[in-house]
């Protein structure tokens, strides 16, 4: 009888687990076909998203519409990683290896989608490429040497260190209005106030692709390997950071989602699936 009960319990909570994510994410649908894409982000005027090649070696436009059309913009090793854009959704902003150089002395430029003309961004941190429009001084970044999280407000402010913890830190998201980073240190994601004096907050496993428009809550992603080697699975998490709780968003066995970032509507989120290439977006409507 107690057997008979707990598999009862656990379809239901299966059933209602699958209800909460179609309420979510819905008409899931992909917006390229052929090649392999990875890591979209929306430009901020929602109408157009970057995203680059599965070795990060491409960068890619897609301007949203009834025929998308998507257009190369550049390509160079290492191009794709940490790709962003500039406020008014008019450049691209990326990193570059010097020509004989190495990725030690890697410059952050931008290229302007209309003229492709480059410019070199000598105010723009090369691990900090997202620039906001409330707070364009403000740069967080991981101090190569320690390994330590740090802010400082333009290129040659003073720093001040956020993370007090040991660790080796890496990959920092700054939120939409400026006051928290998140931050990876192993497997694990923490929440740290960039201005205020608090203790950090977990987040739990997995790695945070994006911020909400609304500052209260991340993307993240688990993904799972049978041989240590290969991403074999992976699934679209939401984390609030006021609760600290977390909504699994997909469910999958066909598809290795990957990467999701919200719109700047909030309306929509985009997401790569790494077992196709294949760029997808989705309705998102988030029920706190």
């Amino acid at each position: 009888m107690k057997t008979t009960k707990l598999i009862v319990c656990i379809v239901i909570c299966a059933l209602f687990s699958s209800i909460v994510q179609s309420q979510i994410i819905s008409n899931s649908k992909p917006i390229t076909n052929e090649g392999e894409y990875s890591t979209p982000v929306w430009s901020p005027d929602g109408q157009k998203i970057l995203f680059t090649d599965n070795h990060n070696d491409a960068l890619y436009v897609l301007k949203i519409g009834t025929k998308p059309k998507i257009s190369k913009v550049k390509s160079a090793q290492g191009i794709g990683y940490l790709a962003n854009w500039t406020p008014d959704s008019k450049n691209i902003i990326f990193r570059a290896k010097p020509k004989g150089g190495t990725f030690s002395d890697v410059q952050v430029k931008s290229i302007n989608l209309k003229t492709r003309k480059e410019k070199i961004l000598k105010d723009v941190h090369p691990n900090s490429t997202k620039i906001n429009k409330s707070n364009k001084d403000l740069i967080v970044y991981i101090n190569q040497e320690t390994l330590k999280l740090e802010a400082k407000e333009g290129i040659n402010g003073t720093p001040w260190i956020i993370s007090k913890e040991d660790g080796q830190f890496y990959h920092p998201i700054v939120s939409p209005d400026q006051q928290s980073v998140i931050v990876h240190n192993g497997p694990m994601i923490y929440l740290y106030s960039i201005y205020k004096s608090q203790e950090r907050k977990e987040l739990g496993v997995g790695i945070a692709s994006s911020w909400l428009p609304d500052s209260k809550g991340v993307i993240t992603f688990e993904d799972q390997s049978n041989d240590g080697h290969n991403v074999t699975s992976s699934d679209l998490y939401f984390v609030s950071t006021i609760s600290l709780n977390k909504k699994q968003l997909t469910s999958t066995k066909d598809r290795i989602e990957m990467w999701g970032d919200v719109s700047p509507d909030g309306k929509r989120i985009a997401f790569s699936d790494e077992k196709t290439g294949k760029i997808f977006i989705a309705d998102f409507k988030l029920k706190n």
